[in-house]
């Protein structure tokens, strides 16, 4: 599999995992805020899928700042 395909694949599955994110977090504030069943699934979506984006950045910004320090050395 060449390199092009496989980030095609993986930004593929990140949109599709972000989607699935964005239907729990909905799934979760409607079952809280109306008379739909609350989903326990729903929120244990939204939770994991918070701390995942969370991480994401977090070795974003790590990896930004490597990167300035390696420019300025």
């Amino acid at each position: 599999m060449k390199t092009s395909q496989l980030r095609s694949s993986l930004r593929r599955v990140a949109i599709g995992a972000y989607v699935l994110w964005l239907v729990a977090v909905v799934l979760h504030m409607v079952g809280r805020y109306s008379s739909f069943p609350m989903l326990e699934p729903a929120r244990t979506g939204m939770v994991v899928g918070a701390a995942l984006l969370t991480l994401y950045g977090a070795v974003r910004i790590v990896r930004s700042g490597i990167e300035r320090a390696k420019a300025r050395l």
